[in-house]
């Protein structure tokens, strides 16, 4: 067990950059201290604006890798990024382990484990060539792309968490979408434990080629928002990206489906009239947070859906008719439930997101 790594330290200290080929092995004891933000107060636009953005880039050899490693290279300024690339190498298959304790077998595959741990490494280091070629070609600098090649030690999801919670702005993940469902496409089992189990750090999961570098940043008055506009601010900063501030209010809940609230046009069209005028307010103000990042008031769009029975449904097809590249979300929104952990309108519109990037933002 252990590890290969030419990385950049997430404080700060560049570690000297070496030919992956020539990396040094690092004991499997060794961890850097966990540099996380305290929590509290949001820090000054212009600060957060100025500090280079650490992301973490899991990958796994596959196509839907190279699509997430593709997505930062291809959208976002590499002026401001630092970026390690993060493989762990998966535990042996359970043929494996099975056939080794059957003693008829054990003379036969003796020997085959440590064949197939050479061979996935080769492969492994293979792609994290291939992967920072490709960043560093979309001129990020040599010495702020770095490579970790690693074994599993509890599991493949939680081992990426773990890393991520060293003091990274985001982490990156392919979305794999190959199981379809009925209304959507399901995460692949690494990428929904990733999801579900990172709750402190904000995750990008890549949906397939993204071709636009436009947002869509999906709001309400929540806390989550405020931080999610905050977020984006302090990438789309430094690009030329396009933002549109989009906010959905649902249809009153008892003119809907029920008689025992008759419906009465003249309370509806008062209630619609503030809510319209509340969120322009809204809107409005976080219009100004995204300046403040500097982000240009002519990047930036506003829009608001009234009267909608689904707000998913409504997110993803603004994100479709406008063909953006990105759809930002706070976990959680104004109907926060505690014992949730991602809530009810961010996992619908994540689900069904193929052939989008959506960040989560806590």
């Amino acid at each position: 067990m252990g590890y290969y790594r030419q990385q950049f330290d997430p404080r700060h200290r560049l570690v000297a950059s070496l030919p992956l080929s020539a990396r040094s092995r690092i004991s499997h004891g060794r961890r850097q201290q966990d540099i996380r933000g305290k929590q509290g107060a949001l820090p000054d636009e212009a600060v957060t604006k100025a500090k280079p953005k650490r992301i973490l880039i899991a990958v796994d050899g596959s196509q839907h890798a190279v699509h997430a490693v593709r997505y930062i290279a291809e959208h976002w300024s590499p002026s401001i990024l630092k970026a390690n690339l993060l493989y762990v190498l998966s535990a042996a298959p359970e043929v494996f382990m099975d056939l080794e304790a059957q003693v008829y077998s054990r003379q036969a595959f003796k020997g085959k484990y440590g064949q197939w741990r050479r061979e996935m490494r080769g492969v492994a280091q293979a792609f994290l060539d291939r992967a920072r070629n490709i960043l560093v070609e979309a001129n990020l600098p040599g010495n702020h792309v770095g490579v970790i090649l690693q074994e599993q030690e509890v599991g493949i999801a939680r081992d990426i968490i773990a890393e991520a919670k060293r003091g990274y702005d985001a982490m990156v993940i392919g979305r794999r979408g190959l199981s379809k469902m009925e209304g959507g496409f399901l995460l692949g089992s690494v990428s929904t434990k990733i999801v579900s189990g990172a709750r402190d750090v904000p995750v990008w999961v890549v949906g397939g080629k993204i071709e636009a570098s436009s947002a869509l940043l999906a709001v309400d008055a929540s806390e989550n928002s405020h931080k999610a506009v905050h977020y984006l601010g302090s990438f789309a900063g430094s690009t030329t990206a396009e933002v549109t501030l989009y906010h959905v209010v649902r249809q009153l809940s008892f003119t809907r489906g029920t008689n025992l609230i008759p419906r009465n046009e003249e309370r509806d069209q008062k209630w619609l009239t503030k809510v319209t005028r509340d969120a322009e307010s809204m809107l409005r103000h976080y219009s100004e947070r995204l300046e403040r990042a500097g982000v240009a008031p002519a990047r930036v769009t506003i829009k608001c859906t009234t009267e909608s029975s689904s707000r998913s449904e409504d997110i993803l097809r603004e994100a479709r008719a406008g063909r953006y590249g990105t759809i930002v979300l706070g976990r959680r929104g104004l109907s926060r439930v505690g014992q949730f952990i991602t809530g009810r309108v961010t996992s619908k519109v994540l689900s069904q997101a193929d052939g989008l990037a959506v960040w989560l933002v806590p």
